[in-house]
């Protein structure tokens, strides 16, 4: 893998999301969040925080692996079960026709 999409782009991607007017927006959506949650491009985790407590389960999706690593630590924060899966959003493994996530 180059030095670029392993080291750098990663935290530019971190650091760009952490702007004020996304995080404000954020802070307004993503509480209204229930029940079964797929997020899709969870990236480092920054949605992580706002999700609230009718959450009951969580599967996050993204294609890097260094933004999943960086999402990792932020887990011990939430009170419902994640698992992070290293997929596009073409590569959402659900079964055929299937509404919920293998796992």
């Amino acid at each position: 893998m180059a030095f670029y999409s392993k080291y750098i782009l990663p935290r530019l991607i971190d650091l760009a999301m952490k702007n004020p007017a996304t995080t404000e927006c954020r802070s307004r959506i993503i509480p209204r969040a229930t029940g079964r949650v797929l997020d899709v491009g969870i990236g480092s985790g920054l949605n992580l925080r706002f999700y609230g407590p009718r959450v009951t389960r969580l599967w996050g999706i993204d294609p890097s692996s260094e933004l999943l690593e960086m999402a990792r630590p932020k887990l011990k924060s939430v009170r419902f079960p994640v698992e992070l899966l290293p997929h596009s959003a073409e590569e959402i493994p659900l079964p055929q026709g299937a509404s919920t996530p293998l796992s």
